[in-house]
């Protein structure tokens, strides 16, 4: 269906999902040099976690890297990346100066391009590492009502101004070009018009600030309310995530949480089952440049 849509975008090819590989794997070696080196610690995250229990690598079909590190560790990450690749990579996030309309830090290579069907068509977005913050979650189950559904709606209400704000870019029309996308698009649009007054970064900033709010406490349970299954789906008991344990991805030593096989049920189910073909993640482009 979308390569049937007339966008300007493709799948993939099986050389360009390898030098894309590359060039993260690249990227995640300096990133680790630059962690030890300042004490800090940084955990893989989702499907690469996923990865590297499944395939001792990158998901054989898959272009992307996902990062987990505590909150505290998180924050001095981009003051880091600054001081050992002042060049070669940027940082961009909802508390940093460049700003990002995401909620969560993303690792970028400059000088490089990778522009999806999210992108307007005259931005030039980079090959980039996402890293996820593990913040601590109330015990108590009142206040942890309250914390997630003030985040989640703050998640949501971003993405809604931003897409209504972004409404030339090419998601817009993929969607379009289905029934329940043009449901969705509509409530989304919706939302987004009636609140487009407010600035989505700010929002994105003090989604992050609630999010921290905890830092200073020891919880029973972490949490990663920027993760796939946002807050409520994302809450893991501390003994879960840490002490780390060690894995390898793509023969590099590194980190997952300590207890990766509940980590990874809790967002796979039977992770070590491989999906059949059609249900696999495909990942489409519109420009790529190494």
């Amino acid at each position: 269906m979308i390569l049937q849509s007339q966008l300007p975008i493709h799948e993939l090819t099986a050389e360009e999902r390898q030098q894309l590989q590359a060039t993260l794997t690249e990227m995640y070696r300096d990133i680790l040099v630059a962690c030890r080196k300042h004490g800090l610690t940084v955990m893989l995250g989702g499907g690469s976690c996923l990865g590297a229990i499944r395939h001792q690598g990158f998901i054989p079909w898959d272009d992307d890297l996902d990062l987990l590190m505590m909150r505290k560790d998180y924050d001095q990450l981009p003051r880091t990346i600054a001081e050992e690749y002042p060049d070669k990579y940027r940082c961009i996030g909802p508390h940093l100066p460049e700003g990002d309309l995401h909620n969560f830090i993303k690792i970028e290579k400059t000088g490089t391009v990778f522009k999806t069907i999210y992108d307007l068509p005259d931005e030039q977005p980079c090959i980039a590492i996402d890293v996820f913050a593990l913040d601590n979650i109330p015990d108590n189950r009142l206040v942890r009502l309250w914390h997630g559904t003030v985040l989640n709606s703050l998640s949501y209400l971003s993405i809604c101004i931003r897409l209504y704000k972004r409404r030339e870019c090419y998601f817009r029309q993929l969607l379009e070009s289905t029934q329940e996308g043009r449901r969705s698009l509509r409530t989304r649009l919706a939302i987004g018009r009636l609140f487009a007054f407010l600035d989505e970064r700010k929002l994105n900033r003090r989604f992050d600030h609630i999010a921290a709010r905890y830092a200073g406490k020891t919880t029973k349970e972490t949490g990663i309310p920027t993760g796939r299954k946002h807050y409520f789906g994302e809450i893991h008991g501390r003994d879960n995530i840490l002490p780390v344990s060690e894995c390898r991805f793509e023969d590099i030593p590194s980190f997952a949480p300590h207890n990766y096989d509940r980590y990874l049920t809790t967002l796979y189910g039977n992770y070590m089952q491989l999906p059949p073909v059609e249900q696999r993640e495909k990942h489409f482009c519109v420009e790529l440049k190494f």
